[in-house]
């Protein structure tokens, strides 16, 4: 079901640039409605402290290292 939502200009013209940058992100056609769902939830991301939430595709890549030294590092990095 479609329902009629009213904005101002101003917010339509900034909608319509979040979808054009999703547009380009993604290389597939972005709606309005699609840019007000990656808004929706971009704010549902948050903690209740007011910083973001690492997404369940980045939290998979986080890994616990332990303490690790320059050279270490560099091993790692340089072989």
């Amino acid at each position: 079901m479609v329902e009629v939502i009213k904005v101002s200009k101003e917010i339509k013209e900034e909608l319509m640039k979040i979808a054009g940058k999703l547009q380009m992100e993604s290389g597939k056609k972005v709606s309005l409605n699609d840019a007000i769902n990656f808004l929706i939830q971009y704010y549902n991301n948050r903690s209740e402290n007011g910083t973001y939430k690492v997404g369940k595709s980045l939290s998979s890549l986080i890994t616990d290292l332990g303490k690790l030294n320059p050279e270490d590092i560099d091993k790692v990095i340089y072989g």
